[in-house]
């Protein structure tokens, strides 16, 4: 497994024990936490430090994890810095977003109905599996 010591994430989400559920996962790396609890927090996080990953919520108030997805892949700064999406958007719905984020036939609906242009590098529902978004994230830095 890679070594993600020093590595920094920004988990984005308003559930505040999901927040520390995640954070707890990534401390266990000695991974650096910044949190937020909505895109126009992320924002701001993002303008003073630059993170390695990004966790995001896709359900939020004031600025939702959609708006703030296609924010970061707009900006030439932030375009590159992988995002995991953790959400319980499918549960609560009822919709298999996975499948319509990864389904390139809907690509204009898509953009149309959800507002993304792209699709993020991970998609996980919660609850996520610990050793599971380890593995993950290493990936990012494996090369």
């Amino acid at each position: 497994m890679i070594d993600l010591e020093g590595k920094i994430a920004l988990v984005v989400d308003d559930e505040q024990a999901q927040v520390e559920f995640v954070s707890a996962i990534l401390d266990d790396q000695k991974m650096k936490t910044i949190t937020a609890s909505n895109g126009k927090e992320a924002r701001a996080k993002i303008e003073d430090v630059k993170p390695d990953v990004i966790l995001l919520d896709l359900l939020m108030p004031e600025e939702s994890g959609m708006k703030f997805f296609n924010y970061l892949k707009k900006n030439e700064d932030y375009q590159d810095i992988p995002v995991i999406v953790v959400s319980a958007v499918s549960q609560v719905s009822g919709v298999d977003l996975r499948s319509i984020i990864y389904d390139e036939k809907l690509a204009d609906r898509k953009k149309k109905v959800f507002g993304i242009d792209s699709a993020p590098d991970v998609y996980l529902e919660k609850p996520v599996d610990p050793k599971k978004l380890v593995e993950i994230i290493s990936k990012f830095f494996s090369i």
